[in-house]
């Protein structure tokens, strides 16, 4: 018999290992570029990170556990005779049309050892009934690359979106950019998120303070970023994060574009985004869009290697 229920702290070494299950080898990279095997143990914090994020050491693991319980999601385990064999994380967001008030799959995993056994499904059934609870007008998931899992479970496929970078230039349009100051998920409660939704808003908006989960870790901490607050001519306001691209392709002084926007997003408020980035030296802007935004791409925007779809259930 499985049993889901809210993780709890006690959970993170059951969580650790759910996750480390998933790396077929531990790696790392050498001075010179090359990239060897390696024992777990002799890697440091930040290179096991790079093998999938916060939940492959005890450490970082239990920083990213507890920002969760304390409010920026709901941590989930599915359970068999009191082991924890799967883990889920979930994520509510207001946002407008087409996703609404929704809750959000940012995480579902189960260990190797104990997979096609219906766990994660456990895990859909109990974050649908949040949903319905929450009064939430869908239960929605991206980057769902195990399709038939989900269109099996009621969910449908109604998205796509892709990666992009695009020049910066300078543009005759009117704005103010000050340094964003507030950190509270509220002021960006029911706005709308054109670039970089890769996850849900409020997931998305965690990745803002790195102070927060970096869990002290120098090469996470270090990244070059901007918090930027900009309000251009007839008062729309938006909110822009940048940050250094963790892709190792990217051209140099390439920044990451998150941006959120208070009225549907116009080509204006991409013109004031470019003309800032150029004013700062900034040669171009990383980004993930969804098809429905693409009209707001500007000339010169080449797509790249990535993409995802989006499914979603609806309780409406």
């Amino acid at each position: 018999m499985v049993t889901v229920r809210l993780a709890t702290l006690q959970d993170t070494a059951a969580i650790c290992a759910i996750h480390c299950s998933d790396v077929p080898q531990w790696t790392r990279l050498t001075a010179d570029g090359q990239i060897v095997p390696a024992d777990y143990d002799s890697l440091s914090l930040y290179e096991r990170w790079q093998h999938g994020g916060a939940w492959l050491s005890l450490e970082t693991c239990a920083v990213h556990l507890n920002r969760l319980l304390a409010g920026s999601g709901f941590p989930l385990v599915a359970c068999v005779d009191g082991q924890v064999v799967a883990e889920a994380e979930v994520y509510e967001s207001f946002e407008p049309p087409p996703f609404g008030h929704n809750l959000e799959i940012g995480v579902i995993n189960t260990h190797a050892e104990h997979q096609r056994r219906g766990y994660g499904r456990a895990l859909i059934a109990y974050s649908l009934q949040m949903a319905r609870m929450m009064r939430c007008e869908r239960l929605c998931v991206s980057d769902a690359e195990a399709s038939g899992f989900y269109e099996k479970l009621g969910f449908r496929h109604t998205l796509s979106g892709y990666g992009v970078r695009f020049p910066t230039e300078a543009g005759r349009v009117l704005y103010q950019a000050v340094e964003l100051k507030q950190r509270s998920c509220e002021q960006i409660k029911g706005w709308y998120m054109p670039f970089g939704r890769y996850r849900g808003s409020r997931q998305e908006w965690d990745k803002l303070f790195p102070q927060d989960w970096a869990a002290g870790i120098p090469e996470l901490l270090n990244r070059a970023s901007v918090h930027l607050q900009m309000t251009l001519s007839g008062g729309q306001r938006l909110i822009a994060f940048l940050s250094e691209p963790e892709q190792p392709e990217s051209p140099v002084g390439e920044m990451h574009l998150a941006c959120w926007s208070e009225r549907p997003p116009t080509p204006l408020m991409v013109a004031a985004l470019r003309d800032w980035a150029y004013r700062q030296g900034i040669p171009s802007l990383l980004t993930y869009v969804w098809e429905t935004d693409a009209h707001l791409l500007p000339h010169g925007a080449a797509q790249t290697d990535y993409s995802q779809t989006f499914y979603e259930y609806s309780l409406q």
